[in-house]
């Protein structure tokens, strides 16, 4: 096995295009190889059948990856209708079919859709990811255990119709595609089963792809396998900085703030205004040195991101 090439440690995020049929760890662990980091973890698991949009955080930017995932993401993609999966997804076994004899209303399906916009419940599907006693659904699914399915909240921003509603070649199926920009947590094969159940009707996700998510958009991702091709100072210029993710205002500090900021020492509230975010990231000079948020309850800011050396 080759040895992993050192180097020393970069603090930044790799905006990457995730290739289909690859995993999200399989993404991670070739970054960490030709990179030679440690520390170094994606913001927002997307399946093995799911291309687009996947940040990776190195070094220090480990730390925001809670703020990375709590941002909204967007995708495009299809849905089809007549029959439903195990996993609502093409890469279940098929479970329900439906043949449409009849095509659906569109004035149906947009109703169906507005339905779905906004906070709603979701239970996610038995082949998930989701952890019920510390045990992952699909291991449930794997081993013919039953378990009850847990509900979820999300938000739903947009749940657009991009394309009209299509007969499938040769099928007894309809299919439509779709634009959803979407909370954290949210399941995009189960909005696409769930518009199906306000039909009537068994529904498939048949094709995803995130185009948008922590932050970033798919025109600023690179592909992996370029990324991959690429030697040490050409990867670096493909490094975001901590700086370009933080949205908070600024505030440069004096040098007994500094001495106090390092030491993840409290700030009175007196001593620095509120703002209406509750956020300051904090800078020696041109230097980001943490994230300090607002304690209401001891009146006091606390450092909730440290970027610092010790």
């Amino acid at each position: 096995m080759m040895a992993i090439e050192k180097h020393p440690e970069l603090s930044g995020l790799l905006v990457v295009n995730k290739p289909k049929e690859m995993t999200s760890f399989g993404v991670v662990a070739r970054l960490r190889r030709i990179t030679g980091q440690k520390k170094i973890g994606h913001a927002g698991t997307l399946d093995p059948n799911v291309e687009g949009v996947l940040v990776v955080a190195l070094g220090k930017a480990t730390k925001l990856i809670d703020l990375l995932q709590s941002r909204p993401k967007t995708y495009t993609g299809t849905v089809t209708f007549g029959y439903a999966t195990e996993s609502q997804d093409a890469d279940g076994a098929v479970v329900v079919q439906r043949p449409l004899t009849t095509a659906i209303d569109q004035s149906q399906l947009n109703t169906a859709r507005a339905d779905l916009t906004g906070d709603i419940i979701q239970i996610p599907p038995i082949y998930s990811a989701v952890k019920v006693n510390g045990k992952r659904l699909y291991e449930y699914a794997r081993a013919g255990e039953k378990v009850e399915l847990p509900k979820r909240e999300a938000t739903i921003y947009r749940f657009d119709q991009t394309s009209p509603l299509t007969w499938v070649e040769g099928q007894p199926y309809q299919q439509m595609d779709f634009l959803a920009q979407v909370s954290k947590g949210t399941y995009i094969r189960t909005l696409a089963y769930d518009l199906g159940q306000k039909l009537g009707l068994p529904a498939t996700m048949t094709a995803l792809k995130r185009t948008a998510g922590s932050g970033f958009t798919i025109d600023q991702a690179v592909l992996l396998d370029d990324l991959l091709a690429m030697d040490y100072p050409k990867i670096l210029t493909q490094v975001h900085s901590l700086e370009s993710v933080l949205t908070w205002p600024k505030k440069l500090l004096t040098q007994e703030e500094i001495f106090a900021v390092k030491n993840g020492q409290k700030i009175p509230a007196s001593s620095w205004p509120q703002n209406d975010v509750g956020y300051y990231q904090v800078y020696d000079q041109d230097r980001l040195l943490a994230v300090y948020a607002f304690d209401a309850d001891q009146n006091v800011w606390r450092s909730r991101y440290f970027f610092a050396q010790n």
